[in-house]
């Protein structure tokens, strides 16, 4: 059973005596268990009907006594246990002895209590423990979300702030995070977080635009840097130099802009490489450790640029920061004459 059906179960008041909730999903395990503590706990008694125990210090016998407590001007108590180690082989917080007891236990649980397990992304279906939730109680998996549900669970995310969000900005948002497939990195929570961060960039605004994502996916100098890039990618000197003299005016140490340029550079070299070799912008992402809007704006850029001019481009780099770090020449010039050999060369 998924959790979304357990959730239609706990509506009708089916509430099971104890859950072991496992998965990637930590946001949405905790939306699960705060749906549990609506349910169960009564206005004005929570604290006196909640126990919230830290399972990596974990006391069985106090756990025990929790659950035998009797709930206080209600028909249930809750007892919440968060990252117990011992619903795998590989690792336990608790001994043997405390683990047996705890077993032993389960079966025993009162029909007065609800006891939820949390915090772990594995479980070891074959150890006895996992056995005996799942023959008492219920076991639920929080997965990532598949395309369709994360579409919804984003643009329900943004209009509970009164925003709104077109198909298109949300295919937008969905191309520049590390989430989908086996190897995403983020999670909803890392996910949640940028919605915030745009919910607050386009403050009194209630429509989402590309333009606002482009900003919060990528820090202003970062984009500066792109479009320095642009302008030299199509031969524009004075475009590029009025870019560079831009950053500086904002205060960006020249070193910070040659870094930056560099390390691009090289972005577009390995991206370009790759585009050759068939890979997906989202999958070069994944293999040189890049953004997925970087990647993306990476496999643009690199059109404008042919493999000889990155790679004259590169060793003109190298010479160039060894020329400034080594005191031959002044590092705002030195990055001017690079940016203009880059421009008129092939």
């Amino acid at each position: 059973m998924s959790y979304k059906d357990e959730i239609k179960m706990i509506n009708k008041n089916e509430i099971q005596k104890i859950y072991l909730l496992y998965g990637e999903e930590e946001y949405l395990i905790e939306k699960f268990v705060e749906f549990l503590k609506s349910k169960i706990l009564n206005s004005g008694f929570e604290e006196l009907n909640l126990s919230i125990m830290d399972g990596r210090e974990l006391n069985v016998e106090k756990l025990i006594d929790a659950c035998e407590t009797l709930p206080f001007m209600a028909e249930k108590k809750l007892v919440i246990i968060n990252g117990l180690e011992v619903f795998t082989s590989q690792k336990r917080t608790i001994s043997e002895s405390d683990e047996k007891m705890l077993i032993n236990y389960i079966g025993n649980i009162p029909d007065t209590t609800c006891l939820i397990f949390y915090g772990t992304n594995n479980i070891d279906a074959r150890k006895k423990i996992v056995k005996e939730i799942k023959k008492h109680g219920k076991i639920l998996k929080f997965d990532k979300l598949k395309d369709a549900s994360l579409r919804k669970w984003i643009k329900d995310r943004i209009e509970s702030y009164g925003k709104s969000i077109s198909t298109q900005e949300i295919a937008y948002f969905m191309e520049n995070i590390d989430y989908v497939g086996k190897n995403g990195q983020q999670n909803l929570l890392d996910l949640d977080k940028e919605i915030k961060k745009l919910i607050s960039y386009v403050g009194d605004r209630k429509k989402i635009t590309v333009a606002d994502l482009e900003n919060i996916f990528i820090s202003s100098f970062q984009n500066d840097i792109f479009k320095l890039l642009d302008a030299i990618g199509k031969k524009e000197v004075s475009e590029a130099l009025k870019r560079l003299d831009h950053m500086v005016y904002q205060g960006e140490p020249i070193m910070r802009i040659s870094a930056t340029l560099g390390n691009q550079l090289r972005n577009l070299y390995k991206t370009k490489l790759l585009l050759e070799e068939g890979y997906s912008t989202k999958l070069i992402a994944s293999k040189i450790g890049i953004h997925p809007y970087v990647a993306k704006k990476s496999a643009e850029q690199c059109r404008d640029f042919s493999l000889k001019t990155l790679e004259n481009s590169l060793r003109n780099y190298l010479e160039m920061d060894l020329a400034i770090k080594s005191g031959k020449m002044k590092d705002d010039i030195a990055i001017e004459l690079f940016i203009v050999d880059i421009c008129t060369n092939e």
